[in-house]
């Protein structure tokens, strides 16, 4: 055979290079809107189908696969669910998406060497789809777990106070692995074939003997007793509650608790969560973060206060804004966490005694703002009186309402004796008080300012419970009624009639005092509260002790020609004679302030009628 010129090389070359030119022009020309050859979906053939085509017949498809049962064969019984129930969405676009792109590579020898091969090879498209695995596990938990036993772990009673061991039984559960398998192989080739269903044995994690590894650690934990204290305040852990709060983990696997204790009625049962550890997990005893966590939760609700900055605003030379400065105080829930878990695990303790543990309880102290409240040194609660004044005529309450708050606001500055006199100002019509109730001469008359008295009685059990010297005090000529409601008893009273009788006490703190007042009608109520700075100050007040007791004299009745006749008229109220003393001690460390004896003597006292002869 004679060799081939070097021109008809040229020339076969040239060619067969137009030919393949060719060939790449004209497939890339016509599957460019095409699918490519051989491409099946499920039963149905997209080879060589417009795009669009092929669209319409991925979502017929998809649409009939969608709506067509899911059937579950399990020992002789049917079980239908559906697509949407199992949380299965199919996904046509992006099963188009991936049509589209057979064929279709910026590489053109790619694409004929493909083309090619579709010739000989048949590819099938696995349709897209995506699965909402809360959604799958509910529904076939839901549809199938008639058909389950589960296993049972062993466990541990306490019940009529003593543990026991209940043995482990292994269950009968549905292969669940091969089910989603065979579910999947049916999406691929959209298929509505039935699932048949694998029964395994489930074997239980935790077996008897590992149960009774842990008993030996807890047989004493209902013994156990756990006090926490605040102060005055005190919470417990003990027996049944302690043991409620119990978990058992394996060593090398944190994770999740291997058993949890749980109450029923009487008893605790501990029940297990299933773990794949192998070798056998070594237990250990924990307190469940979530429910120590809840407890001391509930303890620092009884303990957490929140921080309040001090305000004070000044108007005319009165206070006419103020709020008291409070200091915070916040529990450390991780510190005692850890104290109880290691009081608890200590096996140093002597648990025939209750463990106490201080609890860590930390201080903020409250801020001060505003017009100089902080070089004042007003910024909490040092003193407080009380009084009451149920049955009080209206004008009496007016009174009561108007004298408190002439005083409110008041400041008395360190070294300062305050005067109730001065502080209240004119008491009489024409400085807006009404006509009430008054002794006046040894007579009890209707005159303005009647119950200013309520106001003076009140500061004057302020100042004993702050601590402060009583410079004037003057008990009433006879027993009021009002000074004894509330438990009080005779003798803590302070009367005032200006100019001559006065009640008056110093402010020998380092600080200011501001005056406050409350009056609570709804609960005819009066309170005087005194702000500063303690100074660890120490009261002791004793009860008073009420002796001489005399009785009121026969009621007088007395004409008066003022009322009409036949009106009888109660102006004056019958009260026993008697003689209160109290005393009153303040301590600053272990020295001695002021040791107080207040005396009260009461004259017995007759009611009066007036009776109408007009």
């Amino acid at each position: 055979m004679q060799a081939l010129s070097k021109k008809t090389l040229t020339a076969l070359v040239i060619i067969l290079g137009t030919f393949f030119v060719i060939l790449f022009g004209t497939l890339n020309y016509y599957f460019v809107n095409r699918t490519a050859p051989n491409v099946r979906i499920g039963n149905v053939s997209l080879a060589n189908k417009k795009i669009s085509d092929s669209h319409e017949l991925i979502a017929a498809e998809t649409n009939i696969f969608s709506h067509s049962p899911v059937i579950f064969y399990i020992e002789g019984v049917t079980v239908e669910s559906d697509l949407q129930s199992l949380g299965i969405k199919m996904n046509e676009g992006e099963t188009l998406e991936i049509v589209k792109r057979l064929g279709k590579s910026p590489d053109s020898w790619k694409n004929v060497v493909f083309w090619l091969e579709s010739l000989f090879i048949s590819r099938q498209i696995s349709p897209q789809y995506s699965l909402d695995i809360s959604k799958f596990t509910e529904t076939t938990g839901a549809i199938l777990s008639e058909f389950e036993t589960q296993y049972q772990d062993a466990a541990i009673t306490f019940k009529n106070g003593a543990f026991e061991i209940q043995k482990e039984q292994t269950g009968i559960v549905i292969n669940r692995e091969k089910m989603a398998n065979d579910i999947k192989k049916n999406i691929q080739s959209l298929s509505n074939s039935p699932v048949n269903l694998q029964m395994v044995s489930a074997e239980p994690a935790i077996k008897t003997s590992q149960a009774q590894r842990v008993l030996e650690k807890i047989t004493d934990f209902e013994k156990r007793n756990i006090a926490l204290v605040n102060n005055n305040q005190k919470w417990q852990i003990s027996g049944k509650n302690l043991a409620d709060m119990l978990e058992f983990q394996p060593e090398n696997q944190l994770a999740a608790p291997y058993i949890k204790v749980s109450l029923v009625s009487d008893a605790f049962v501990i029940k297990s969560t299933r773990l794949a550890i192998d070798p056998e997990p070594q237990l250990r005893v924990i307190l469940s973060s979530n429910k120590i966590d809840a407890f001391v939760e509930s303890i620092s609700e009884a303990i957490d206060i929140k921080t309040i900055n001090a305000k004070l605003r000044f108007e005319g030379g009165k206070v006419v804004e103020f709020t008291p400065a409070q200091d915070g105080q916040e529990l450390d829930i991780a510190k005692t966490n850890k104290l109880i878990y290691e009081s608890l695990f200590d096996s140093d303790q002597d648990f025939a005694k209750t463990i106490t543990i201080t609890l860590p309880v930390s201080t903020t102290r409250a801020k001060v703002e505003g017009d100089g409240v902080g070089n004042l040194g007003i910024r909490e609660l040092v003193g407080r009186g009380i009084s009451y004044f149920s049955g009080s005529i209206a004008n009496r309450i007016h009174n009561i309402s108007l004298g408190a708050g002439r005083i409110s606001g008041t400041i008395v500055a360190p070294g300062e004796v305050f005067s109730f006199n001065n502080s209240v100002g004119e008491v009489s019509a024409a400085t807006g008080y009404r006509q009430a109730y008054v002794i006046s001469s040894g007579k009890t008359v209707l005159d303005d300012g009647g119950g200013i008295c309520q106001v003076s009685t009140t500061v004057f059990r302020a100042a004993l419970d702050a601590g402060l010297p009583i410079v004037k005090r003057t008990a009433h000529s006879y027993r009021v009624g009002y000074y004894e409601q509330g438990g009080y008893k005779p003798g803590i009273d302070a009367t005032v009639f200006a100019p001559a009788v006065d009640f008056q006490f110093k402010n020998d703190t380092e600080h200011h005092v501001l005056v406050q007042t409350v009056v609570d009608r709804a609960n005819a109520k009066l309170q005087v509260d005194f702000y500063g700075t303690g100074d660890d100050r120490k009261v002791e007040i004793s009860q008073p002790v009420v002796s001489n007791i005399t009785p009121a004299p026969a009621d007088r009745y007395q004409d008066d020609p003022t009322l009409p006749k036949g009106t009888v008229k109660q102006v004056d109220f019958s009260a026993q004679g008697a003689i209160s003393v109290f005393t009153r001690k303040v301590y600053k460390g272990d020295k001695l302030l002021i040791d107080d004896v207040f005396k009260s003597n009461y004259r017995p006292w007759q009611a009066v009628f007036l009776v109408g002869t007009g």
